[in-house]
């Protein structure tokens, strides 16, 4: 799967996506390697001893209750069932995809304070549900978190066309739901429970209403690549600007060295004057 420019313009793709998809950000690397890593220890453990993780950090809504195992809201997101490759393969999958994407719009700490509050949700809600009587058995998997991305990027770039398995060109607000139910479906006949997908997306909904402003960046019509070529053209003029301000500075500076001498520069002026000579002159 990758983007397709409704121009059609690789050039403005450039730094976000390459031939095979979305490139690799900082914190979606480092979920995918987390992830991957527990999934290979429980492997190991369940060909041993068994898998105690499980037991201790999967979300088990009586565990919470009565023993206060509340970090279970979010560690049983980074556990998948060791019986069904499937589900891992098909959440990092969609993490990769569509929590690359979402991270460079956001930035890394926003991208996962986002994550995270998904996730959370994703064991909170089923939590809820079980306290008024719609019981379940331990959850475990990442596919909470990853409704809540699906989600976002449906409610931001929901006419943006993907290409599904690299051939067949669809609208994003459909691809999410395919996608959701691949998820769904992959994850029948294990403690996946369906309430954590319900809650991880309402958990997504919620933090992308109430902290979004994206009404106020960018106008409901701009593609993903008009948005991300805008965005890189505004760091680069924010950057000319910083480079012109500084030099004005140093200009006055050095007219005052001229005048008057080195000693008649302040100690926050000669910091100054050392810091702009090594991060800006260098580079010319």
């Amino acid at each position: 799967m990758s983007l397709n420019s409704e121009e059609k313009s690789c050039s403005s793709m450039t730094g976000i996506y390459n031939r095979i998809g979305p490139e690799l950000t900082p914190v979606v690397r480092t979920l995918l390697i987390l992830n991957g890593s527990i999934f290979a220890v429980q492997l190991l453990l369940s060909w041993t001893v068994g898998d105690y993780l499980t037991l201790y950090f999967g979300m088990t809504s009586d565990m919470i209750t009565h023993r206060f195992f509340i970090w279970q809201f979010l560690t049983y997101a980074f556990l998948h069932s060791v019986q069904n490759f499937f589900h891992i393969l098909f959440n990092m999958f969609s993490l990769w995809m569509f929590g690359s994407v979402l991270e460079s719009y956001w930035g890394s700490r926003n991208f996962l304070k986002f994550y995270l509050f998904s996730c959370f949700m994703g064991g909170f809600f089923p939590w809820i549900l079980h306290n008024v009587g719609f019981h379940q058995g331990t959850i475990i998997g990442a596919s909470g978190g990853i409704y809540g991305l699906l989600i976002a990027f449906a409610l931001i770039w929901p006419n943006q066309e993907l290409l599904f398995m690299g051939f067949f060109p669809l609208k994003a607000k459909y691809m999410v739901v395919i996608l959701m139910l691949i998820i769904a479906f992959s994850g029948s006949g294990s403690n996946i429970a369906h309430m954590a997908h319900l809650g991880g997306a309402i958990g997504g909904a919620i933090y992308f209403f109430y902290y979004n402003k994206l009404k106020s960046k960018i106008p409901a019509s701009l593609s993903l690549s008009r948005y991300l070529q805008k965005r890189k053209m505004k760091k680069w003029q924010e950057e000319m600007n910083r480079k012109i301000h500084v030099r004005e500075e140093v200009d006055q500076l050095l007219d005052k060295i001229s005048k008057s001498g080195m000693n008649s520069l302040s100690r926050k002026e000669k910091k100054f004057l050392k810091e702009a000579s090594s991060k800006y002159y260098s580079e010319d």
